[in-house]
């Protein structure tokens, strides 16, 4: 199987079904990350994981310990990590997802779509993976900033505001030179979605603009 016809056919209708269990059971999370935002809004790359989010939610261990409950009836659920803050799941030995109680701050809203009821919105992942570029080397957050980036106008100035109110340390010089430094190779790792893989000098040439943008804060 072809890795276009495992997620379509294997993996998505596996998301699919328990984003249908969560909307059932009217849950407040959100659904956020890589999986939002090719599936919901630019369909640029496959995404493995349902990264589920809360926002200092009083209730976040009720709300998984609810979810779990309910999976449990109908998959093979494996609890990899449960803490204060995350919870990390394995569904039938193929699905993760995790559950997490983010800092407060949230930028924007969700917005409903065909899979999920609550699904993350552009700006406020996009704050996100600027925040991840700094804690983290994953060439999977450089492809998301930079097809943010492409298909929305942004107000760095106010990004770079947003992100502050979610985690410390994040300089616009600092997210410059880590974009400036992302070897471009790298992209060859992210499972792209058939045809829309960039050719490596365009995409180049994107992100040098990306970094002038940044600089001129």
């Amino acid at each position: 199987m072809d890795i276009n016809s495992y997620y379509k056919k294997k993996l998505y209708p596996l998301q699919d079904k328990v984003l249908k269990i969560l909307d059932k059971l009217k849950s407040p999370f959100y659904l956020t990350g890589g999986t939002a935002l090719s599936r919901c809004y630019f369909n640029h790359r496959y995404s493995d994981d349902l990264d589920l989010f809360l926002n200092d939610n009083p209730k976040f261990r009720a709300n998984s310990e609810k979810i779990i409950k309910e999976l449990k009836k109908i998959f093979k659920v494996q609890i990899i990590t449960k803490a204060d803050k995350y919870y990390s799941l394995q569904i039938d030995k193929k699905l993760k997802i995790d559950l997490i109680n983010d800092v407060a701050s949230y930028i924007g809203k969700t917005k409903k779509t065909p899979i999920y009821s609550k699904v993350d919105n552009p700006v406020n992942i996009f704050s996100n993976k600027i925040s991840a570029l700094i804690s983290r080397d994953e060439p999977k957050d450089v492809v998301d900033i930079w097809i943010i980036s492409k298909n929305q106008k942004i107000d760095w100035e106010q990004i770079f505001i947003d992100t502050s109110s979610k985690a410390i340390g994040i300089f616009p010089p600092t997210v410059a030179q880590k974009l400036d430094t992302f070897p471009i190779d790298l992209i060859d790792k992210i499972n792209w979605v058939k045809n829309n893989k960039p050719a490596k000098n365009l995409f180049k040439t994107d992100m040098q603009k990306l970094i002038l943008d940044i600089l001129k804060i």
